[in-house]
């Protein structure tokens, strides 16, 4: 199995032959490599040569690929491969990649798709994922599971999990979970404690509690992210509005849901969206990012127009301009930075919305501290340059805008996120654009205003 950076190495040797067509070749080379490796150079290859790679592939390896790459890949390669290679590829994923495609495709498409599924068992699997909305756990959750019964012993249960696990499914031993006759979740066990334990133990001896643990099928992907991270768990069982076992989601899932949440939160706090990063387009990258940078525009052009108002401050003392940037460079970090920390805090649960007063009040005293540090450092400077050419009061001007604007941003910077959340937008939007406006506002307005007061 080659590492990542020694198949990187493979991928002229990989176009070469199949410019060549050398498929024979080329077919015992990918063997030797592994699906996972072949999936993080995926966006090396032109379409063509994906397809054509595609098909060179074990089935047990096309499947891997297909887990492995992004959910525009797996849309483009069930469009264009013919059916005798996606049928073993829809009978063999895991159900919530292939639901995860499906919610993307046109309603024909799905229905095309879905009549090409011959097992029934695969496409019931397949058809459970898909009543629940996108990116919900029932969505993303694996609906096969050993069922385990209370009554049991650890031997029993033991021997029921070397009749049932296949190669394939070794993932589903380390979430075992117990059930009653009808279905419904009544505690949770490891192999490890069935291997540990007395033959004669009971599982209702052995199964701890899922309380905690457990979430509907209509929980958001973000909020089993938080109690995966807040309960340390391997894994998490997806019941319904009855307390029935419907599936299982392990870590696995959980790390690419973190990842997802974390790309598109990175996003958001620069005005643009998650695919961004992965697209090619000038133009649909352009197209992500207009609303927040219009957003941007009209906010800079009403500071245009507060400058405008004090035009007779500023002809007066024109050495005002030259601080200006700088006081709204250093709000607009400083509210970048407070803003990043609550909105990280409100997404891992670290921050709750009932603290609002509490965090607003601390990012203030943040910005009280840093706005005095940096304004008497600005006041230093700008009596340096300046001495009293504009009187001994204009270095305590320049001083006092850096400090008020270091104060107003770290104060917005939290207030910001909390407003948005309580609103029902994603807080993570109100950093970035929005939070660089308002101090720029804000800062603006007073700077020019203790000029106005204190110098004319």
């Amino acid at each position: 199995m080659a590492p990542l950076k020694s198949f990187s190495l493979l991928v002229p040797e990989i176009k070469a032959l199949l410019a060549e067509q050398e498929f024979s070749v080329l077919k015992d080379v990918l063997k030797e490599c592994s699906a996972l490796d072949l999936a993080e150079c995926w966006s090396d290859f032109s379409h063509e040569q994906r397809v054509a790679l595609f098909m060179l592939l074990g089935t047990k390896a096309a499947i891997q690929l297909f887990e492995s790459i992004d959910i525009e890949s797996q849309r483009f390669l069930l469009n264009q491969l013919n059916e005798e290679a996606v049928v073993p590829l829809l009978e063999g994923a895991a159900p919530a990649d292939i639901a995860r495609v499906f919610h993307r495709l046109p309603e024909r498409a799905v229905k095309k798709m879905t009549s090409l599924v011959k097992r029934e068992e695969a496409l019931q699997k397949i058809q459970k994922v898909m009543t629940f909305p996108q990116n919900s756990a029932g969505s993303l959750m694996h609906p096969e599971f050993v069922k385990l019964l209370p009554k049991m012993t650890a031997r029993h249960a033991l021997s029921i999990l070397q009749a049932v696990a296949r190669p394939h499914e070794k993932q589903h031993l380390f979430a075992l979970y117990v059930t009653d006759e009808s279905g419904k979740l009544v505690g949770a066990s490891t192999l490890q404690d069935l291997v540990s334990a007395p033959e004669d133990a009971t599982l209702s001896d052995l199964m701890t509690s899922t309380e905690l643990v457990k979430v509907s099928a209509h929980t958001d992907q973000e909020e089993v992210a938080k109690i995966v991270a807040k309960y340390d768990v391997s894994s998490v069982p997806v019941v319904d509005e009855e307390n029935r076992l419907m599936g299982v989601l392990t870590v696995d899932d959980i790390i690419d849901v973190i990842r997802h949440e974390a790309t598109e939160d990175i996003a958001k706090m620069v005005g643009t969206k998650a695919e961004d990063i992965s697209a090619r387009s000038a133009f649909r990258i352009a197209r992500l990012r207009l609303p927040w940078l219009i957003t941007t525009l009209v906010g800079e052009l009403v500071v245009s127009i507060i400058i405008r108002h004090y035009e007779f401050t500023l002809s007066k003392i024109v050495a005002l301009a030259a601080f200006l940037p700088l006081i709204a460079a250093m709000g607009g970090n400083v509210g970048a930075q407070s803003a990043t920390i609550v909105v990280r805090g409100l997404a891992t649960g670290q921050i709750l919305r009932r603290n609002m007063t509490r965090e607003v009040l601390k990012e203030f005293r943040v910005g009280v501290i840093l706005g005095v540090c940096y304004g008497m450092v600005l006041a230093i400077m700008a009596f340096v340059l300046y001495g009293d050419r504009f009187g001994p009061l204009f270095p305590l001007v320049v001083g006092m805008g850096m400090c008020l604007s270091m104060i107003v941003a770290s104060t917005a910077g939290a207030v910001e996120p909390f407003v948005l959340s309580h609103f029902g937008v994603d807080p993570a939007t109100a950093t970035g654009p929005l939070i660089t406006t308002t101090t720029d506002l804000i800062s603006t307005s007073a700077y020019f205003l203790l000029a106005t007061l204190i110098l004319l």
